[in-house]
């Protein structure tokens, strides 16, 4: 099985809904997600572009969207801890761990952590790739990091029992992040800078500081963070990305965070580059998983350690945290 930790599909949810489509997850993404073997992952709540200029606006359709899309969905199921995801596996429902990829939607108003998590949020990213009142991501300003409030952000998560994540914030964010947060940090979403120098990705000493947090690094195929060469954005080329994330830091603390979004508009694109893809050559969506692990297991990946990376690091770091 695999689990995906970190997938868009909630603003496809919202996109369709406001158009007046049910049962988007069902009728647009379950097959394929089956098809990959995936039963369960990360899905985000994410402001995306142009949407991000009125983010409070947009945080209010999405969490709309979502709870009206799994109040009539019953194929899969939010969950909130390692009992509710066995509990979802033995009923065979498909199990969403509900994050935050940025915080922008709450402003200054810190009090909307504790409505994100009675909602149901388990984890959450101070940032997308913007500045925001709370810290700096990635396009923001490199000599600004975590604000004083967001330090307070960072303390109220950790004192919820939320996942924290670093993959978009800016190399001081991720430092300061670093220096104030205590137990494990997640980058569910990211590979090695020192194969694809992409602003996203980590340097060894990030990975290396994940690890001492007994943490987690998400393989992204998102193909800009595969290679920054056109002609290099392929899936032997990811398996490097896996290859030298388990030799620097050990297989215990990688998994899978795709980043799929092929069934997203063009729009977040922009964000990046100029490509007309996001997808890397060999895993052009989740249903190619099966051919990822055929070529990891070619490159010396033991059967143990696929599935490890595949779902059980995962599941470890939801245990430390959420319980």
């Amino acid at each position: 099985m695999i689990f995906d930790g970190h997938s868009d599909i909630f603003s496809d949810v919202t996109i369709k809904r406001l158009l007046g489509e049910t049962q988007v997850i069902k009728n647009h993404h379950l097959t394929r997600l089956r098809k990959g073997g995936v039963e369960g992952g990360c899905f985000v709540i994410w402001i995306d572009p142009p949407f991000d200029k009125e983010p409070s606006r947009r945080l209010e359709q999405i969490l709309k969207a979502t709870k009206d899309e799994m109040a009539e969905c019953e194929v899969a199921v939010l969950v909130h801890n390692m009992a509710e995801i066995e509990a979802a596996q033995k009923a065979g429902k498909f199990f969403i761990l509900l994050g935050m990829e940025g915080l922008s939607g709450i402003g200054e108003d810190l009090d909307q952590i504790h409505m994100l998590y009675d909602f149901g949020v388990r984890h959450a990213m101070l940032t997308w790739n913007e500045q925001n009142l709370l810290a700096t991501g990635v396009q923001g300003d490199p000599s600004r990091g975590v604000t004083e409030l967001g330090k307070k952000a960072v303390r109220m998560l950790q004192e919820k029992h939320m996942i924290m994540d670093v993959s978009h914030l800016n190399e001081r964010s991720f430092w300061d992040v670093v220096h104030i947060a205590e137990g494990p940090i997640l980058a569910s979403h990211s590979n090695a800078k020192a194969l694809a120098p992409a602003a996203r990705n980590l340097s060894d000493e990030q990975l290396l500081a994940i690890r001492d947090t007994k943490g987690l690094v998400g393989l992204n195929s998102f193909n800009l963070f595969v290679s920054q060469n056109l002609n290099e954005q392929n899936v032997d080329n990811l398996v490097k990305h896996a290859s030298y994330i388990a030799d620097k830091i050990g297989v215990e603390h990688l998994g899978f965070g795709f980043d799929f979004f092929e069934f997203l508009s063009s729009e977040s694109m922009k964000s990046y580059s100029d490509q007309e893809t996001s997808y890397t050559v060999g895993l052009e969506d989740c249903a190619r998983i099966p051919d990822l692990l055929l070529k990891m297991k070619a490159a010396g990946f033991t059967e143990k350690e696929l599935e490890m990376i595949s779902y059980r690091n995962w599941f470890n770091l939801i245990q430390k945290v959420l319980g």
